[in-house]
Parts: structure tokens; C-alpha cells; sequence
């Protein structure tokens, strides 16, 4: 084709080939990677390399695949990624032109909106939009906010990773849904099977794939390191649903309902029975082994939580008063309803008496702390605050 094209217009071609490793990426998912792999080393460099027709070629994809050694037949590859700022504005739409957009279909007054839901991507230096995402807003904007980009691919892969991974990463994603920036050193060059041994190649592969962004980045001792954030609503979206329909899926999602019921009505010995029940069935995806077990009792309680997001917000490991709470609930509206915070204890085979003796040291803790601070200063009057205790799949629970 190429010689086709320089034959027919007496000039070298730009060869541009997009997606290059998604043929990789639905090979990994459906268990024929290593011949993938060949063949794409083969595919490439016969097109690529001593090409003489080829005046320059792009290949734009998710990862570099450097390990695989798909482009070791090419000469002078220039790579540029998310964390460099060459191109940084050439890949997306930046702030000046999406208020051009938004100006032009009149639709101003949701500007806030638009950032909240598609903004929040950083390349290099620039903040970009889902260019995808814009267009179709405002084609469709009678629709009004919805998940655009997230919903044109099936995301299967990053689904898998999540259901799979250890409790940790599950405790970890759970914390950057609540806002909280996670510190990772980044590899530029994962390839898929990485992702299957390495948590490291899984922060790589959700930032380079669009999943998260690096609101900073810097080099330790050769490491690139970032601070990773989840970009916009759209793909807070998407977690909390992987999240919610993997804990319905788990635990049952009638039961699920049951427990949040419970909850947002004070019916707090019924809250108390479900979560039991749920630490006997369903804990066991959870490991409590290491050092800091809260965090994964944490974990588990914001994913049940997930569920109450459209109408409240959820905090954890905040500052308020004079220490940090562990989780917080509060409507996104309405002052008059009750708000809850839980303070969290782990104990470890300890006598059920103990295992009291935390729970009110729970809620003194709140009472001592005064973590009622920044719901009083919003005008909420309505607190519920809960002390709960965990040894291993026991809890334990006592109101304040």
C-alpha cells in the first residue's frame, strides 16, 4: 500500500497506525498472546523498517511494549508518553478549547459540570479532556452527564485486574474513590503479562491507559514516581460500578440494599447482623494478615458503601477536629439527614469483652477527637456515630 500510495503521488507517505497494541491487548484476554506477539514483531518490522516509501510513521497505543522486543527490528524510535511534555497538548482537548466548544453550543452554564466529568486528564504539563467524551456531550447534551468514553470499550481488562487483585490493591483503589492521592512508581515499559505478577504494572497500565492520572511526577534515584489520582466523574463511574457489581455478585445485592437500609435508618443491630453475616461469606477476598488490618476493614466497608454514592458523599481519612476519621457519611443535599461516622478498630483473637472494650474506645475516640467538626460546620445536627470492631470475621458494633 505504501508503494502504491508514493507510486500514485510521486511523494514518500506518513503511515499512521492507531491502537497498534490492541490487537495485543484482545489476544492477552483471550489466550493466544505469544503468538500475538510474533506476529505483530514480524507485522511491524517488515512494514517499518527499510521501508523506503515511508517518509515518517506514528504508532499511538496504551503501552510501549518494549519488553517483547516488538520493535526491535526499528531504528530510531521516538516514544513519547502521558508523562512527557512533548505533544502534552496534541492528545485530547485542552481547557481553551473545550470552553470554545461549550461556548459555541451555548451550554456555558454547565461548564463546572463538564470539568467534573470529563476534565482532569494531565499530559506532561497540560490539562486535557476526553475528547470523546465533549463531542459526545454536546451532541447529546439533552441526555445530559453520562459515561461516555468508559462505555465504548468493555473495560474487561481492568475489571479482571480488580476482582483479582490482592486486598490490598482493592484497599488502595477504594482509598483513591474517596480522594486520597496513592504514591507509585511507574514502569514505561509494562507488557501485559506483567500485570498478572506485578501491582506496579497495574498502576502503570490504569495511568497509561487512561484510567488514572499523575497530578505530579518525579524521578527518585532512576524510579519514576507519581501521584496518582482518579481524572474526572466519568471514571469514578466506572470503578464504583466494577466495585458494586463485584460485591452484589459476592454477597448478593438484595443483601447488600438490606445492610445500607439498615444503615441510613438507624437500624443499627440490624446493620450489625448483615455485616456479620457478610464477614463470614465474603471477607475471605480480603487478607488481614498484615500490618495495618483497619485499612482493609476500611477497604471492605467503602465498597459496600460505593452503593450510596449517587446521593451521598463519602469520605475516609480525613482531617477534622484534631485527628482523622476513618470513614464519613453525609447526604449531598439535604442537611436533615443523618449523617454517620465510624471509627474503626482491629483486634486480633482477643475475648469477645476486648473486642468491646475497642468499640468504645472507638467512640470515645470520636467523642476526644471531636470528628463531629466538619459535619456540624456544614449545619448537619443529625449524627450517628459508630464504633466498630473487627477480630478477624468478628465485629462488633456500639452507637454514640
Amino acid at each position: 500500500m505504501t508503494s502504491f500510495l508514493t507510486i500514485f503521488h510521486k511523494q514518500k507517505v506518513i503511515l499512521l497506525i492507531d491502537e497498534y497494541d490492541t490487537p495485543i491487548h484482545a489476544a492477552y484476554l483471550n489466550g493466544y498472546y505469544n503468538e500475538m506477539i510474533s506476529f505483530m514483531r514480524n507485522f511491524l518490522s517488515g512494514g517499518l523498517k527499510d521501508n523506503v516509501h515511508i517518509e515518517k510513521a506514528v504508532l499511538a497505543g496504551i503501552l510501549r511494549v518494549a519488553k517483547e522486543s516488538i520493535f526491535s527490528g526499528l531504528n530510531n524510535i521516538i516514544t513519547v508518553t502521558v508523562l512527557d511534555d512533548k505533544l502534552c497538548d496534541k492528545f485530547g482537548l485542552t481547557n481553551n478549547d473545550v470552553e470554545k466548544i461549550i461556548s459555541d453550543y451555548k451550554l456555558e452554564t454547565h461548564l463546572s459540570d463538564v470539568k467534573e466529568w470529563y476534565n482532569g486528564y494531565i499530559f506532561g504539563t497540560e490539562v486535557i479532556y476526553n475528547p470523546w467524551s465533549i463531542l459526545n456531550y454536546v451532541d447529546c447534551n439533552n441526555k445530559g452527564f453520562q459515561p461516555y468514553w468508559v462505555n465504548t470499550s468493555s473495560n474487561d481488562i481492568v475489571k479482571d485486574l480488580i476482582i483479582k487483585g490482592s486486598s490490598k490493591l482493592k484497599q488502595e483503589l477504594q482509598q483513591l474513590m474517596s480522594g486520597i492521592i496513592l504514591k507509585k512508581v511507574i514502569e514505561t515499559h509494562t507488557v501485559f503479562r506483567d500485570l498478572e505478577h506485578s501491582e506496579e504494572a497495574v498502576w502503570s497500565f490504569l495511568l497509561f491507559s487512561g484510567y488514572l492520572k499523575a497530578s505530579l511526577t518525579e524521578i527518585s534515584e532512576g524510579d519514576i514516581i507519581c501521584d496518582l489520582q482518579i481524572p474526572n466523574a466519568e471514571v469514578h463511574y466506572l470503578f464504583r460500578n466494577i466495585i458494586k457489581n463485584w460485591l452484589s455478585e459476592s454477597a448478593g445485592n438484595q443483601r447488600v440494599q438490606q445492610l445500607l437500609h439498615a444503615l441510613l435508618n438507624k437500624e443499627v443491630e440490624i446493620f450489625h447482623e448483615i455485616l456479620q453475616d457478610f464477614m463470614l461469606s465474603v471477607f475471605s477476598y480480603y487478607d488481614t494478615k498484615g500490618r495495618e488490618p483497619e485499612k482493609v476493614y476500611q477497604a471492605f466497608l467503602l465498597g459496600l458503601f460505593v452503593n450510596l454514592h449517587d446521593e451521598y458523599e463519602i469520605k475516609s481519612e480525613r482531617e477534622s477536629g484534631y485527628g482523622r476519621f476513618d470513614i464519613t457519611i453525609n447526604h449531598k443535599t439535604d442537611k436533615n439527614k443523618t449523617a454517620f461516622i465510624i471509627e474503626l478498630k482491629s483486634l486480633r483473637k482477643v475475648k469477645k469483652e476486648i473486642l468491646k472494650q475497642a468499640v468504645r474506645s472507638a467512640l470515645a475516640q470520636i467523642e476526644e477527637r471531636q470528628y463531629e467538626k466538619e459535619l456540624k460546620d456544614k449545619g448537619i445536627t443529625d449524627i450517628l456515630k459508630l464504633g466498630i470492631a473487627f477480630d478477624g470475621k468478628r465485629v462488633e458494633i456500639k452507637t454514640g
